[in-house]
């Protein structure tokens, strides 16, 4: 196949665009805050772990000390009503029967209050417990939203030279001649590489010199000869040393 030197020159520009565009994909697939927020995500759901916990055993004694106070007050009724009847009582069987109760009433009452007490203390030190799963969660949240915000940072300056990489090349690409802009491509696509230069005697396709008899061949070839790797099959495109 043929193509004048500048198309084929034409062909490194591509390559280096693809190499760039290439580059800058697995960087933004690469970025070192994305597995520090990979490694985060066992810390995250820990401490979520050990606030949900906190938040449960506070809601439980919460729960339960309301259903102690429902209780006394209850019983606080209760006695305020055998008190009013055993005010105007006057049958000493109903009196006694009603001292009884008050007695009892009155037992409940201190054993609900000490069993306040205690749920109290409970809660006290669930509370605590709460407050410091509370900033720790707070803590590893903060700290997951700062990676994040320089993940967006960087895939956001990453998608601008992607942007700018992609719209350059589509330019380029039209100035190519279709045909051999689609042997680049299908070279592209099955062995990574289309095109590389031809330093002197060494093929950038495989970073290997050639051999005398093949240098020799490609010497005699025409400028408009299309020359491939012997190594890779990628097309060698002539270049002046430096």
């Amino acid at each position: 196949m043929k193509a004048s030197p500048r198309q084929q020159r034409l062909l490194l520009d591509l390559h280096d665009l693809d190499t760039t565009i290439a580059r800058l994909r697995r960087k933004r697939a690469t970025l070192p805050e994305r597995a520090e927020l990979d490694g985060l995500a066992g810390e995250i759901a820990e401490s979520r772990e050990q606030f949900m916990a906190a938040q449960r055993e506070l809601d439980t004694l919460n729960a339960e000390i309301e259903r102690v106070e429902a209780d006394i007050a209850l019983v606080a009724q209760r006695r305020a009503r055998d008190e009013e009847l055993l005010a105007v009582s006057t049958a000493p069987k109903e009196a006694q029967a009603l001292q009884a109760e008050l007695e009892t009433l009155a037992r409940r009452t201190s054993e609900l209050e000490d069993r306040e007490l205690v749920l109290m203390e409970q809660q006290e030190a669930a509370q605590a417990a709460f407050t410091a799963a509370e900033g720790v969660l707070g803590g590893v949240d903060a700290r997951r939203a700062a990676i994040q915000d320089a993940i967006d940072t960087a895939e956001a300056q990453i998608d601008r030279e992607l942007d700018a990489s992609t719209r350059e090349r589509g330019g380029l690409a039209a100035e190519i001649q279709r045909d051999l802009l689609g042997i680049y491509e299908e070279l592209r696509g099955r062995i990574g590489i289309g095109a590389a230069r031809l330093r002197g005697a060494v093929s950038e396709a495989s970073n290997m010199a050639l051999t005398p008899a093949e240098l020799s061949d490609f010497n005699a070839a025409a400028p408009d000869e299309l020359l491939f790797c012997p190594g890779t099959g990628a097309i060698l495109v002539r270049v002046e040393e430096d």
